[in-house]
């Protein structure tokens, strides 16, 4: 009974490196759909970087370096971004490989190749934009790596893999601030095994210390209260400022619930069973559970429930949904195969409608395509229309056009909620486009009044600025002569 345990260990690794080409396969439509807003900015940012203008100060964004780290490399390997969205692609493959290693150690084989099935499927989540490469799905990566180490370390004994677990977990942080979850399932693991010797702490938190501390290291060669208003300052304001309390975080998760229902409904329903199901199997309830809980705080760390926030908590989602479909089907293929089915329905689907459908209609069933296709259009007039040393401003978050265009801003804020929330963002962008050096072009993707209810910001644009083209029902205003602009 004995031989034929490392065919059907071989099996299974196999599956699950099957499931990874799956992944890999159904995300590749999605690499010419162009960029996503936040994509393209973070692509603007990181090239700022690397020419030399100061991180967090002029080339400003509310991440921690590992991203735009990563963005660097890729951008690296493909200048006009065309590596990034390849990078979403191995970042899904690998996300399904350590899901199905986790749901392994965890529950058995076959619950690791159906999580990995799962993964591979549900991960591409359109609503969500699972197939964008977000902070989440970027701090994804190494979380998972840290939650399989973590198993790893308990399984075999092997110190190095509790040091594996927590560079991950400190890396998955470097990704994104939110990215704790990685951290809460290794000290999950660790509580169950070891109860409190505090060595292994150690040895864990050490570990996820290093990447942290390097970027903190490097946050202080910036100027320490810079990198701590832009990674944490600001979120303190987002979640608690003067504009945005209670009522509009509560309206503004009911509007993300919303949106992500048909992606998440049938996960989450499998998932709470399969939770229900591992009660009394200590390590596998605590490892998930705590998998699971620092997701939940990281989606409502940021206060604006984005849906992408939402990806981050696909991979403990789908491990427990993989319990569920190996546990009501343990004897009866049938069931087993109808649970499956169910909770990829709403994948499945979408999936399949893009098959007859036009390229309009693709096009408009991923969320950011058409925005993106537009953002390309402006871009192009803006690159016929200016000079490479010309200055652009885009009112506001549409970032990604900075990146296409290539054109800068000496504005640092490129988004709308840094505007809203950091005292000084509105009258800096007043003073900058009322004075001498102010942008050559502006894209009004916003009205003015939008951004600035006082009317300062429309009455200088009224001033300084004359409509110079229009692209898709988007303005493009061009600087008076009066002054010089930059």
């Amino acid at each position: 009974m004995a031989q034929p345990r490392p065919r059907e260990t071989r099996r299974a690794a196999g599956a699950i490196l099957a499931c990874a080409v799956l992944a890999a396969l159904l995300r590749l439509p999605f690499v010419r759909t162009g960029l996503s807003m936040d994509e393209g900015g973070y692509a603007h940012v990181a090239r700022e970087w690397a020419r030399g203008v100061p991180l967090y100060r002029e080339a400003w964004l509310d991440r921690p370096q590992g991203l735009l780290l990563t963005y660097r490399m890729l951008l690296g390997l493909d200048p006009d971004g065309g590596a990034i969205r390849v990078g979403a692609v191995a970042a899904g493959a690998t996300i399904t490989v350590l899901v199905g290693l986790t749901g392994w150690l965890l529950a058995g084989r076959r619950t690791g190749t159906v999580a990995a099935a799962l993964y591979a499927v549900v991960g591409v989540a359109p609503r969500i934009e699972g197939f964008t490469l977000n902070g989440e799905l970027l701090a994804s990566v190494p979380a998972a790596l840290a939650v399989t180490a973590a198993l790893l370390w308990r399984r075999y004994h092997i110190r190095a893999w509790l040091i594996v677990a927590g560079i991950a977990a400190g890396g998955a942080v470097t990704m994104k601030p939110s990215g704790l979850d990685g951290l809460t399932a290794a000290l999950a693991v660790l509580a169950v095994t070891s109860g409190r010797h505090p060595r292994r702490y150690a040895l864990l938190l050490a570990g996820a210390a290093l990447p942290v501390g390097l970027c903190a290291l490097h946050g202080a060669t910036i100027g320490w209260s810079q990198y701590w208003h832009a990674l944490v300052g600001y979120q303190l304001a987002a979640l608690g400022g003067t504009t945005t309390g209670v009522d509009d975080r509560g309206t503004a998760l009911l509007h993300s619930l919303r949106t992500v229902a048909p992606e998440l409904v049938a996960l989450s329903v499998a998932a709470a069973i399969g939770l229900w199901s591992v009660r009394r199997h200590r390590t596998a309830a605590a490892t998930v559970a705590a998998w699971l809980a620092g997701g939940l705080v990281g989606v409502n760390l940021g206060g604006s429930y984005w849906p992408h926030y939402w990806v981050q908590l696909l991979p403990p989602l789908t491990v427990l949904a993989a319990v569920t479909v190996t546990t009501v089907g343990a004897r009866r293929p049938g069931v087993r195969a109808a649970a499956f089915g169910a909770v990829l329905l709403p994948q499945v689907a979408w999936l399949a409608a893009l098959v007859p459908a036009t390229p309009a209609q693709r096009a408009r069933a991923v969320p950011y395509a058409e925005a993106a296709r537009r953002d390309a259009r402006i871009a192009a007039v803006i690159r016929a229309g200016t000079r490479p040393e010309d200055q652009i401003f885009v009112l506001v978050s549409q970032a990604d056009i900075y990146f296409l265009a290539g054109r800068r801003t000496d504005y640092p804020y490129l988004w709308g909620k840094p505007i809203e929330k950091i005292p000084d963002a509105l009258p800096r962008l007043r003073t900058m486009l009322d004075g001498p050096d102010r942008p050559r072009v502006v894209v009004l993707n916003n009205a003015p009044a939008r951004i600035d209810p006082t009317g300062q910001v429309e009455r200088i644009l009224a001033e300084h600025y004359r409509p110079w083209r229009e692209v898709e029902g988007v303005p493009l205003l061009r600087a008076v002569p009066d002054t010089p602009p930059r």
